[in-house]
């Protein structure tokens, strides 16, 4: 296992705790359209090229992640609830195995 934020050093990437959301369609008979609304489901961490990056969009929420995989060029590692404040959690605690590392390595 390596720490997450080593290999965001040596692959110059961010390790960040993102929120997670959902895309819902919603048809309004009255106007006759479609409306999307987002809502958010947990919070997830990540490793990505993206230094801004705040949300990510997933599939289906009802299940649990899929650890490890890249997704729209960010890793997702960990996730967590949405109740769990970002500030606590300890980003020197998180880690991914050397596959993990090797596929990122390989995909930048």
């Amino acid at each position: 296992m390596i720490k997450a934020l080593e290999a965001a050093k040596k692959l110059n990437l961010y390790l960040k705790i993102v929120t997670t959301t959902s895309s819902f369609e919603n048809y309004n008979s009255f106007f006759n359209i479609y409306s999307e609304m987002e809502e958010p489901c947990r919070r997830v961490a990540v490793l990505t090229p993206y230094k801004d990056l705040e949300e990510v969009t997933e599939v289906d929420f009802n299940k649990p992640i899929k650890k490890y995989d890249l997704i729209d060029n960010n890793l997702w590692i960990e996730e967590y609830p949405l109740t769990t404040n970002p500030k606590t959690i300890n980003l020197e605690d998180i880690f991914i195995p050397e596959e993990a590392y090797n596929l990122l390595k390989n995909h930048i």
